[in-house]
C-alpha cells in the first residue's frame, strides 16, 4: 500500500510539473486584451493581472513608447508581445514565470529611411528648398532638393516630423520609423489676402545659418510682387538689385554686376535651360513673367558644384508646375504690360499644365504727344514692343517617376529716335527642358535633363542707302543627369555628367532694300562641345561643424569648320592660316573647379562661414556697352581666346534674433580673374573675321564688403543692405598696361526695402536705392592732323560719373473679399522715381557745329518722375 501511496506521489508530482511548464508556454496562454492609447507599461500590467507572468524591465528602455491601441480577443501572449513589440528596438525572453524585456541590439543599430516629396497641399507643386526635421533621442535635418525631394536616415523609432518653408504653416505629424518608408508631406498655404500668401520664417533661418554656402539669396514670388516697380510691373533681376553685392550695370537696366563681374559672367537658368538675354526694351524689363514664376534664387562667387561655366553668379529660376488640384485663371491689366496666366490639372493629383503669356507695346504709349513732350522725344515713329509665352506640363507616373516638359520664348522689336534716328533692334529668346525625375531608393534620386536654348538678336537700318539686316545667334544643347545621394544624415552627396553643343552665327549681313548699297556677308559658324562631371558631398561634423567639398571638371573643345590664322608678334599681320574640317577639334582645354565651404555655429543663432571656390567661363562676350545691346557679339573660348577663370575667397558673419524676426550678415570677398578680355584702342568691331586682332586678354580683381540687415516678421518687413566694392583690371596694351576701373565699377551701393502691411486690403511699399558714379572714358581735347581735327581721349573709363539715386513707391489696394466669390482683384498705384531725379543713362560727347574746335557733353537721362496703376486678379 506503501508502494502505490509513493507511485501515486510520484506521478502527481510529474503530473503538477508538466501543467506547470505547460503553464509557461506562452504560445499556449490566451487571453484577450484591449488597449486605447495606453503606455507599454500599462500593457505589461494588464497582462501581468490576466496570467501568472511577471514581466522584468529598465523603466528608460520602454519609456516614451504610448500611444498604442491593441484590441485582440483569446489570442496568446506570444503572439501578443510579438505585435506589440515588432516595431520597437526591444526584445523578449521567457525564463519561467518572467519575461525579461531587453533591448535588441541588431534591431537598435538597424537604419532605416524615410523619404518623400514636400508639397503644397493648395496647389500639389512641389517645394523646393523647405527645411525637414526630425526629431527623437536625437535630431535630423535636411533641405529638400530642387525637385522636393527629402530623404532622411535614423536608427528605428518613434519620431516627431516637422517641416517648414516660406510662405507656409508648419507642419507636425508624429511617425512610426520601424522600416523605410515613404512619406509625403503637404504644407498649407497661410493666407494674408485671397490673391498674395503670406511670408512666414521659421526652421528655414535656422537652416541657413548652419547651411555650408555663402553668397546665396533666395526671394519668394510674393515679395517680389510686393516691391515697388516701374510701371507696377513685378521683376525677378530688378528685384535683385536690392540685394548686398548686387548691382545694375547702367541705371534702370536689370542688366547686373555682381561682385565686381560683368553682367556676361552670370548663369541665368530658366528650368536648368541659360538664358543668354534675360531683358525686354534695353535691360528696362527682364524677360520673366512673374506670374509664370515659382522660386528665384541667386548664388554669388562660390557655388554648388552642380552649377559651372560662368564667373560672378547663378541665378536659377524655376517656373510654376501648374495647379494639379484646380484650375486658376490670374492676370493684370496695366499702363507698360499686361499678362494672363492659366494652370489646373489635367488629371487632379497626377499631372498639371501652366501657360503664361504677357505683352507690351511701349512704342504707342509713346507716340502719343503728352508723353513724347514728357520725355523730350520729337519723333512720333517709335517701335518698342515685346512679348513672353511660357507654358509647362508634368506628370508622375507611379510612385517613383514624374516628368516635366517646359518652354519659354519672349522677343522684342526697338527703334526709339531720341537712342538711334536710323537703326531699330530684334532680339529673342527660346529654350525648352524637358526632365525626367526617378527614385531609385529611399536615398538615391536622379534628374535626367535635355535642354535646348535659342537667342536670336539683329538690327535694321532704316536709311534706304543701306537698307539691310544684320543677324547673329546662338544654339545651345545639353544633356545631363544629376543624382542627389543621401547616404545618411551627415553626408549627402551630389554627383553628375553631361555634355554641352553649341553653334554661334557671329554676324550675317542680307540686303534687304533695292536702293541699298549693302552687300550680302556672312561670317563663319563658330561651334564648341564641352564634357562636365561634377561631385560634392554636404558633410556635418558634431552639432557645430558643416562642411561642402566638391570638384567639377570640364573638358572643352574648339570644333571646326573654320580657318585660323596664324599672325606677327603685335598681330597686325597674317603669317599662316590653317583650314580645319568640321568636327575636327581646333584648341581644347581642360578646366578643374574645387569648391569648399565650412560653415561653424558660434552659438544657436549665429555663425561663421569661410569659402573658397574656381570657376572656369568658356563663352566670351565683346561689347563695348554696359547696356547689353543685341549687337554684342557671344562667342566660344578658342586658340586665342582662352578660357577666362577666377578664384574667389568669402568669410562671412551670420546671426538671426528675436526668433527669427530678424536676420542680419556681413560678408568679405576677394576674386582674382584671368583672361579677361576688352577690346584695343580704335577697335574695328563689325563683321570683322579676324576679331580676335582686335582682342587684348589680361587679368582682373575684385574685393568688397557687404552688410545685410532684415525684418522677416511682422506688418512691416524688408531690408537695408550696403556694399563697398572695388573692381579692376589690368590688360597690357590698354591704358598704358596700368590697372583701370570697368565701366561697372560702382563704390558705394545701399538699398532699401520697406513692405508694411496696413490692413487685410491695404498695403504699402516703398524702394530707395543709391549707388555711386560708374566709369567711363571721356575726351582729353583735341589736335589737327593734316588738316583733319581728332579728338584724343584719357585714361580708360577714368572719368567718375555723378551718383544715381531713386525712390520708387507702390500701393496695394485689394478689392473687398467675399468668400463665396472666386473672383479676386487688387489695384496697385505706384510712382517710380518720386523726386524725378534725372540720373545719367548715357554721356555723348559731340563737335560744336560751327567750331569744330570745340567739344560739348550732354547727358541723357531717360526716365523720370512716373506714375502707372495695375489692375491684378485671379479666379
Amino acid at each position: 500500500m506503501k508502494k502505490i501511496r509513493s507511485i501515486t506521489a510520484i506521478v502527481l508530482l510529474i503530473l503538477l510539473q508538466t501543467v506547470s511548464i505547460y503553464g509557461q508556454d506562452m504560445s499556449k496562454i490566451t487571453i484577450s486584451l484591449e488597449l486605447h492609447n495606453a503606455t507599454l507599461e500599462e500593457a505589461f500590467l494588464k497582462i501581468e493581472q490576466a496570467t501568472p507572468f511577471k514581466f522584468n524591465y529598465r523603466s528608460g528602455d520602454i519609456k516614451g513608447i504610448r500611444n498604442l491601441n491593441y484590441s485582440q480577443r483569446q489570442v496568446s501572449v506570444k503572439k501578443i508581445l510579438d505585435d506589440l513589440l515588432s516595431r520597437t528596438s526591444l526584445r523578449y525572453e521567457q525564463m519561467q514565470y518572467y519575461i525579461i524585456i531587453k533591448k535588441n541590439n541588431k534591431q537598435a543599430a538597424q537604419q532605416v529611411t524615410v523619404f518623400g516629396f514636400a508639397k503644397s497641399a493648395h496647389s500639389g507643386e512641389t517645394l523646393q528648398g523647405a527645411s525637414v526635421q526630425v526629431s527623437g533621442s536625437n535630431t535630423w535635418s535636411t533641405i529638400t532638393n530642387a525637385y522636393g525631394f527629402y530623404s532622411v536616415t535614423l536608427p528605428a523609432g518613434s519620431y516627431r516630423l516637422s517641416c517648414s518653408y516660406v510662405g507656409y504653416r508648419d507642419f507636425d505629424q508624429v511617425i512610426d520609423c520601424s522600416q523605410t518608408f515613404q512619406n509625403n508631406i503637404e504644407l498649407g498655404v497661410k493666407e494674408d489676402n485671397n490673391l498674395q500668401p503670406i511670408t512666414v520664417y521659421t526652421a528655414a533661418k535656422k537652416s541657413n545659418i548652419r547651411k555650408a554656402i555663402t553668397g546665396n539669396h533666395h526671394l519668394t514670388i510674393t515679395e517680389i510682387k510686393k516691391m515697388a516697380m516701374i510701371g507696377g510691373e513685378p521683376d525677378v533681376l530688378k528685384s535683385l538689385q536690392f540685394l548686398p553685392g548686387i548691382q545694375t550695370s547702367h541705371e534702370g537696366t536689370t542688366n547686373l554686376s555682381v561682385r565686381g563681374g560683368s553682367y556676361d559672367q552670370n548663369l541665368i537658368l530658366l528650368d536648368e535651360a541659360p538664358v543668354y538675354n534675360p531683358t525686354h526694351v534695353l535691360g528696362f524689363f527682364s524677360a520673366f513673367n512673374t506670374d509664370a514664376l515659382k522660386d528665384v534664387s541667386i548664388y554669388k562667387g562660390v557655388f554648388p558644384a552642380q552649377f559651372g561655366g560662368r564667373l560672378s553668379s547663378v541665378i536659377d529660376i524655376r517656373m510654376k508646375e501648374g495647379n494639379n488640384r484646380q484650375h486658376i485663371v490670374t492676370g493684370g491689366i496695366g499702363v507698360l504690360a499686361s499678362r494672363l496666366t492659366w494652370e489646373g490639372p489635367i488629371k487632379k493629383d497626377k499631372s498639371s499644365f501652366m501657360l503664361s503669356g504677357r505683352y507690351s507695346n511701349i512704342g504707342v504709349l509713346l507716340n502719343r504727344k503728352f508723353v513724347a513732350k514728357r520725355f523730350k522725344i520729337n519723333s512720333n515713329n517709335n517701335r518698342m514692343a515685346y512679348y513672353d509665352l511660357n507654358a509647362k506640363f508634368n506628370t508622375t507616373i507611379g510612385k517613383k517617376d514624374r516628368l516635366y516638359l517646359s518652354a519659354y520664348t519672349g522677343h522684342d522689336n526697338f527703334f526709339m529716335d531720341l537712342i538711334d534716328k536710323s537703326d531699330g533692334m530684334k532680339w529673342g529668346n527660346t529654350t525648352v527642358s524637358g526632365r525626367w525625375n526617378h527614385v531609385f531608393n529611399p536615398g538615391l534620386f536622379a534628374n535626367t535633363s535635355l535642354l535646348y536654348s535659342n537667342y536670336n538678336y539683329s538690327y535694321y537700318s532704316t536709311d534706304v542707302t543701306k537698307d539691310f539686316n544684320w543677324k547673329a545667334r546662338l544654339q545651345e544643347i545639353t544633356a545631363k543627369t544629376d543624382f542627389d545621394w543621401m547616404i545618411n544624415t551627415s553626408n549627402q552627396v551630389k554627383f553628375g555628367a553631361g555634355i554641352t553643343w553649341q553653334n554661334v552665327l557671329p554676324g550675317k549681313i542680307v540686303p534687304t532694300g533695292d536702293s541699298t548699297t549693302a552687300k550680302a556677308i556672312s561670317l563663319k559658324d563658330r561651334s564648341s562641345a564641352q564634357l562636365f562631371a561634377y561631385i560634392s558631398n554636404d558633410q556635418k561634423i558634431g552639432n557645430r561643424i558643416n562642411l561642402s567639398y566638391g570638384m567639377r571638371a570640364t573638358g572643352f573643345a574648339a570644333l571646326g569648320d573654320a580657318m585660323v590664322y596664324r599672325y606677327n608678334a603685335d598681330t597686325s599681320a597674317v603669317i599662316d592660316s590653317t583650314w580645319y574640317p568640321k568636327g575636327k577639334i581646333i584648341s581644347s582645354y581642360i578646366g578643374l573647379e574645387p569648391r569648399i565651404t565650412a560653415a561653424v555655429l558660434i552659438s544657436n543663432t549665429g555663425s561663421l562661414k569661410l569659402s573658397y571656390g574656381r570657376n572656369y567661363q568658356y563663352q566670351h562676350l565683346l561689347t563695348n556697352s554696359s547696356v547689353g545691346l543685341p549687337t554684342d557679339i557671344w562667342l566660344p573660348s578658342d586658340t586665342y581666346f582662352k578660357p577666362q577663370y577666377t578664384d574667389q575667397f568669402a568669410a562671412g558673419v551670420y546671426k538671426t534674433l528675436q526668433n527669427e524676426t530678424w536676420e542680419a550678415s556681413m560678408e568679405l570677398y576677394y576674386r582674382q580673374s584671368y583672361n579677361i578680355i576688352d577690346f584695343r584702342d580704335n577697335a574695328e568691331v563689325f563683321m570683322n573675321n579676324k576679331i580676335e586682332t582686335q582682342i587684348l586678354t589680361g587679368k582682373a580683381k575684385g574685393y568688397g564688403a557687404e552688410w545685410l540687415i532684415k525684418k522677416n516678421k511682422g506688418a512691416s518687413t524688408g531690408w537695408i543692405s550696403y556694399t563697398w566694392s572695388k573692381a579692376l583690371r589690368n590688360i597690357k596694351g590698354i591704358n598704358n598696361n596700368e590697372w583701370y576701373p570697368p565701366t561697372y565699377d560702382h563704390r558705394h551701393n545701399i538699398s532699401v526695402v520697406f513692405l508694411h502691411k496696413i490692413n487685410q486690403r491695404l498695403s504699402i511699399s516703398g524702394n530707395w536705392i543709391y549707388r555711386s558714379g560708374g566709369r567711363t572714358t571721356m575726351p582729353k581735347g583735341s589736335y589737327i592732323y593734316n588738316g583733319v581735327r581728332y579728338v584724343f581721349y584719357g585714361k580708360r573709363n577714368g572719368y567718375v560719373m555723378p551718383a544715381s539715386h531713386r525712390l520708387d513707391v507702390s500701393l496695394i489696394w485689394q478689392n473687398k473679399i467675399k468668400p463665396q466669390r472666386r473672383w479676386q482683384g487688387e489695384w496697385v498705384f505706384s510712382i517710380y522715381n518720386v523726386y524725378n531725379r534725372q540720373n545719367v543713362f548715357a554721356l555723348y560727347v559731340s563737335q560744336d557745329r560751327f567750331y569744330t574746335g570745340l567739344s560739348t557733353a550732354s547727358q541723357v537721362s531717360l526716365v523720370g518722375f512716373l506714375p502707372s496703376i495695375t489692375y491684378n486678379f485671379k479666379f
